[in-house]
C-alpha cells in the first residue's frame, strides 16, 4: 500500500510556487521619457498537461519617473495566466522554452494614476538543476498597465510542493 502511495505522489501532478523579480522600463503614452524600477511577482500554479500549466499572480512593482516628468508610483496587481512548453533544449529535458502570460488588474498604491487592467507576456527559460524539484529561470516579459507599455527581465526560482 505505501508504494502505491508513494508511485501515485510520484506521478500525480504538483502544484507549484514560483517568484520572480528584476528591472522593469515603461513609456507611457502622454508622458516624456521611460520610468524605471523593480517589478516582483509571486505566482501559484498548477500544471492542466504534460506541457501548460494554469497559475495565479501577484505583482508589485515601484517605477521611478523619467528626470523630464517627476512622479513616481507604486503599483500592485493581481490576476491569472498560463505557461506553454514549447521546447525541451537538451536531451535530458532539463531546459525548456516557455511562453508565459496573464492578464490582470492593478491598483496603484502611491503616486498618481488609477485602477487599470495589466497583462504581460514573453519568452522563459528553465533550468532544473540537480534537485527536481527547484526550477531556475529567466524571463523576459512585455509589460501593460492602462496606457504604459513596458519590458521586464526578470530572473525566477520555482518550487513544486
Amino acid at each position: 500500500m505505501l508504494i502505491v502511495a508513494m508511485l501515485l505522489v510520484a506521478v500525480a501532478p504538483q502544484p507549484s510556487i514560483g517568484i520572480s523579480g528584476g528591472p522593469i522600463f515603461f513609456r507611457e503614452s502622454g508622458r516624456a521619457g521611460v520610468g524605471s524600477g523593480p517589478l516582483m511577482r509571486v505566482d501559484v500554479g498548477y500544471p492542466i498537461a504534460e506541457r501548460a500549466a494554469a497559475e495565479l499572480w501577484l505583482t508589485g512593482a515601484m517605477e521611478s519617473a523619467p528626470p523630464a516628468k517627476p512622479g513616481d508610483r507604486a503599483l500592485v496587481a493581481a490576476g491569472g495566466g498560463a505557461r506553454l512548453l514549447v521546447a525541451r533544449l537538451d536531451p535530458e529535458a532539463k531546459i525548456g522554452l516557455w511562453l508565459h502570460g496573464g492578464a490582470g488588474w492593478g491598483f496603484p498604491v502611491d503616486g498618481d494614476g488609477r485602477h487599470g487592467p495589466m497583462g504581460f507576456g514573453g519568452a522563459l527559460v528553465t533550468f532544473q538543476p540537480f534537485l527536481k524539484r527547484f526550477t531556475l529561470g529567466l524571463e523576459a516579459d512585455a509589460v501593460a498597465w492602462r496606457s504604459a507599455l513596458g519590458m521586464a527581465v526578470l530572473p525566477s526560482l520555482r518550487c513544486a510542493f
